[in-house]
């Protein structure tokens, strides 16, 4: 087509086509993500909004540049790229779709271009969807020689299609033969391409990880914090609502180090910051620990008042109160000293927030002051801990 009537190689048309509907995904999908990152929206279910904008682009790609040339004698010409289309969804991005809304897709398809009462083309459908399914199932499926059984699939869907499509629009054995070697040579450069893309997004996402993931306790790090704690402050003053944080340090955590070795102090720091992890749960998703310094974590509460905070401070003590921690046959304890507050007036930015947290940070043996009260510390389990800030 586009050598006919453009003199362009059929071949280079296709890859600039593909190039651009990748590219289309690429920047959206970037810039949703980015947007719902920058709103602090939950960007943990990155499958649905790849599998969104995924569909969104195929269908607009494919159905936009069929609406070119359903009416003329050259409908068959972009069938090369409605297979690459198929095989990015399916094999790339692992998108599932019902082989049922497949069918539905093709079906009106071939009302796009007004040959519903034609057989082969119900074959093209069938066949279609089943080039889909298996697509789909051998990408996600963890197997030996990968390639091998991608190509494979590639050419024998790929052949029968374009054979229904030679026999539908009676083409010459030249014009299949070059259609189907491009489109066999664009399906083994995209393998390429996205195993290239694949590596690169590990690659990120372990510089990711090391960027905002302590490597010990496995809770966000200082540089996270710092990040969070910036945007949650602005979004509290410009919003009208409460923000509130919790920090605690270990006590005595150099003379655990002293004792019994730095081995019994990591094994302290990873013990502390899972059960605290798992206290943290029950106050949402948004309720975020940090370990901000050697023996230091800090906690963000979006949303919520020193009441909320306080209750989560007592747990804390408790818990780590509690929490035998066993280390070459030595049973350690261990206790905090832990400070909460909410952001007041006389925050002016995150530092004085920080300064004014540390402030109410107090020993065990001493009382947890917080903006509007005190909790106090932890007691023997025969002494009743009051509820109320």
């Amino acid at each position: 087509m586009s050598w006919s009537l453009w003199l362009i190689p059929p071949f280079l048309t296709s890859i600039f086509f593909f190039l651009g509907v990748i590219t289309l995904y690429w920047s959206v999908y970037t810039w949703v993500t980015t947007k719902l990152e920058a709103r602090q929206k939950n960007t943990t279910d990155l499958k649905k909004i790849q599998t969104i904008v995924g569909i969104t682009c195929a269908v607009i790609s494919i159905f936009g540049l069929q609406l070119i040339v359903r009416a003329s004698s050259l409908s068959w010409a972009f069938t090369s790229f409605n297979l690459l289309i198929l095989i990015f969804i399916a094999y790339f991005l692992q998108i599932w779709i019902p082989y049922w809304l497949v069918t539905l897709a093709g079906i009106g398809f071939m009302v796009l271009n007004g040959n519903v009462d034609q057989p082969l083309s119900w074959g093209y459908t069938v066949i279609f969807a089943a080039f889909y399914i298996i697509s789909y199932f051998q990408s996600v499926a963890m197997a030996p020689h990968p390639f091998l059984r991608y190509f494979r699939t590639a050419i024998i869907f790929g052949g029968l299609l374009w054979a229904t499509v030679r026999l539908r629009f009676d083409l010459s054995w030249a014009t299949f033969a070059e259609e189907f070697f491009s489109y066999l040579l664009l399906a083994v450069m995209m393998y390429g391409y996205f195993r290239i893309q694949d590596r690169n997004q590990r690659i990120k996402d372990r510089l990711f990880q090391a960027a905002n993931w302590d490597a010990l306790t496995h809770v966000k790090n200082y540089a996270a914090y710092d990040r969070e704690i910036a945007y949650q402050f602005q979004h509290c003053a410009k919003h009208h609502q409460p923000l509130s944080m919790i920090m605690f340090d270990i006590d005595h955590f150099k003379q655990t180090n002293d004792t019994y070795g730095h081995l019994a102090g990591d094994q302290v720091l990873e013990k502390v910051a899972a059960a605290v992890a798992t206290v943290l749960k029950s106050y949402g998703e948004r309720t975020n620990l940090y370990r901000t310094g050697g023996e230091e974590f800090n906690v963000i509460m979006p949303n919520l008042n020193t009441a909320v905070a306080g209750k989560a401070a007592k747990e804390i003590l408790d818990t780590v109160a509690q929490l035998p921690i066993v280390y070459d046959g030595t049973t350690l304890h261990v206790t905090v000293s832990i400070g909460a507050s909410e952001v007041i007036m006389k925050d002016h930015n995150p530092l004085d927030f920080y300064r004014r947290v540390g402030a109410n940070k107090l020993p065990l043996t001493r009382p947890l002051r917080s903006r509007t009260g005190r909790i106090p510390s932890r007691r023997p389990p025969s002494r009743r801990v009051p509820a109320k800030l």
